[in-house]
């Protein structure tokens, strides 16, 4: 499979978190749990804050590779620390989590849905009834 430069350096970046994280993604329980909420962030930074399409889908199919019960462990300990600080940014960013997280990640996806809610922000309450509909 030929992979586009955002991809490669995507993959460097989780790779420098902890080598073969990449490919580990299916098994990530194993890594140190560090290292595995570290690879979450990168994954939720790189496909929530990027406006490069290269980046989104890179982030998104890494994790398509992340087991859902995993995912929806680790989200709520992950994302408060990356996601959601510049107010400006929120709309965006959620949409892109809930992109990421639709339909693959259900457990996860309700998590983010009440968890934007609580942060107040019009713009992301109307982004979320917009989700639901």
């Amino acid at each position: 499979m030929s992979r586009d430069i955002y991809e490669e350096h995507f993959i460097d970046r989780l790779d420098r978190i902890y080598p073969g994280a990449h490919e580990r993604l299916p098994d990530i329980e194993s890594l140190p749990e560090a290292a595995a909420e570290a690879v979450l962030r990168e994954v939720l930074e790189t496909g929530c804050l990027s406006q490069n399409c290269g980046n989104i889908t890179a982030a998104r199919r890494a994790a398509l590779r992340l087991p859902p019960d995993w995912m929806a462990a680790h989200l709520p300990r992950v994302v408060p620390a990356c996601l959601f600080r510049e107010s400006k940014w929120r709309e965006w960013e959620f949409r892109r989590a809930a992109e990421l997280l639709e339909g693959v990640f259900p457990e996860a996806y309700e998590w983010l849905l009440e968890y934007a809610a609580g942060l107040g922000d019009p713009e992301i309450l109307e982004a979320a009834e917009d989700l639901r509909k």
